[in-house]
C-alpha cells in the first residue's frame, strides 16, 4: 500500500512536497479545489510505475534538471512478513531511517516536509500497528535512478554503510545509494 508520496519539480508541484494519501485505510480519494495537484499525483504514480514521460514543473523546464533534479518517491508500507532475506535486511535499514527521522536530521529548508511525514506517521501509528509494517520511501529521480528524498541523509549513512562510513558523508551518493538499495523497488 502507498501511504504517502514525495514529488519534486512534478508537474504542479515545485521544490520538494510531502502528500499524505492514506492513513491505513484501503480507499484513497483525492479532493481539492482546480490546480491543486490531485492529477500530479496520479500522474507521478503512472510514470513511476508505467515509466511514462516525466510532466516536469515549469521551474524545471526554465532552469533545468540539474538544479532542480525532480523525483517522485512513494512511501510504501509492507507487511514485515513478505520480506525475506537480503531484501528483508535493506527494508529494515530503510525502516529504520523512516520511523526514526526528525526534523533535525534534515535542512532547513526540507524541515517543513519531514515535519508533514512525521505528523502522517504519528496518526498512522494510531490505527496501525507499526512492528508489523514497513515504511519504505524509495523511488526514482528524473534520471530513473534510486531516490529516498529526505531521508538520503547522515542517519542513511550510517545505517547502510555501517563500518565503512566516512565520517564527513552526510548522505549518500548516487551511486552508493543505487548499489544498497535497488532490490528493493517495486518497480
Amino acid at each position: 500500500m502507498i501511504i504517502g508520496l514525495f514529488l519534486r519539480y512534478f508537474k504542479t508541484y515545485q521544490g520538494i512536497n510531502y502528500i499524505p494519501l492514506t492513513d491505513e485505510d484501503k480507499f484513497c480519494g483525492l479532493v481539492g479545489d482546480n490546480g491543486i495537484g490531485k492529477s500530479s499525483v496520479l500522474e507521478s504514480l503512472d510514470t513511476f510505475f508505467n515509466s511514462r514521460a516525466w510532466n516536469f514543473n515549469t521551474v524545471t523546464k526554465k532552469s533545468g534538471m540539474s538544479s532542480t533534479k525532480p523525483q517522485i518517491v512513494p512511501i510504501f508500507m509492507i507487511p514485515r512478513r513478505l520480506l525475506q532475506g537480503d531484501i528483508l535486511v535493506k527494508a529494515a535499514a530503510l525502516n529504520k531511517i523512516a520511523m526514526m527521522i526528525t526534523e533535525a536530521d534534515v535542512s532547513l529548508s526540507l524541515k517543513p516536509h519531514a515535519k508533514k511525514f512525521i505528523k502522517h506517521r504519528t496518526q498512522l501509528a494510531i490505527k496501525v500497528n507499526l512492528a508489523d509494517f514497513f515504511i519504505l520511501p524509495i523511488g526514482i529521480d528524473y534520471e530513473g535512478k534510486v531516490s529516498i528524498s529526505l531521508f538520503n541523509n547522515r542517519q542513511m549513512v550510517e545505517e547502510l554503510l555501517g563500518d565503512e562510513t566516512d565520517t564527513d558523508k552526510t548522505s549518500l551518493n548516487e551511486d552508493d545509494l543505487r548499489a544498497k538499495l535497488t532490490r528493493l523497488m517495486p518497480v
